[in-house]
């Protein structure tokens, strides 16, 4: 087990209906990423939930609330929303998932160490005559050791994928919307590297 990451994130509610009198429409939200909350990934994935709605998912709302239409507003209110709202938001869902993927690395060493060398020295001989099924039950019961990791594995990749799409949509609706000409992507990965 490693050490916690804590992500820290703003989020702008975009439903005006949602505000309340005399609050604010940015909510923080914290999530603190340890082995655990890897394992059992429910409120990760509520987390990556919300991230992915009032970002990804109303990319087009966001870009078209703004009171001006001339180009220069349009190009300030896209810049606005990709470095304080889009770029953040995929830079902490990478992080998250990263942290997870190094978890499960971790997880992987320690099944091995402790399940994975055992010499048959160690274990008893196991002869058909006497029990024909010990065979099948020692592999089964070696394999669940190994199903949490083959799970969350599972789970990294999945994530990275649907990230994948995310932003590959992401890039194709901004280049619309906003400047053809940019690179959303380098644009990210340069981010990336200034927040590290």
């Amino acid at each position: 087990m490693g050490q916690d990451l804590v992500l820290n994130t703003q989020i702008r509610i975009t439903d005006p209906n949602l505000k309340t009198k005399g609050g604010d429409d940015v909510i923080m939200q914290t999530l603190t990423m340890n082995r655990d909350r890897c394992l059992n990934r429910k409120l990760v994935d509520s987390f990556f939930k919300v991230l992915r709605h009032n970002n990804d998912d109303v990319i087009r709302q966001k870009l078209n609330n703004t009171g001006e239409k001339n180009k220069k507003a349009v190009n300030a209110r896209c810049k606005e929303f990709v470095t304080q709202d889009l770029y953040p938001s995929w830079d902490l869902r990478l992080r998250a998932i990263g942290f997870c993927e190094n978890e499960a690395s971790c997880l992987k060493r320690e099944l091995d160490a402790k399940h994975g060398t055992e010499s048959s020295a160690q274990r008893p001989i196991l002869n058909a005559r006497m029990d024909p099924y010990a065979a099948a039950e020692s592999t089964a019961v070696r394999e669940s050791y190994y199903q949490q990791w083959r799970e969350l594995t599972r789970w990294v990749d999945n994530q990275r994928g649907i990230e994948q799409i995310l932003q590959r949509t992401a890039a194709d609706i901004l280049a619309r919307a906003c400047n053809p000409y940019t690179s959303y992507l380098a644009d990210f990965e340069k981010f990336r590297k200034s927040v590290q």
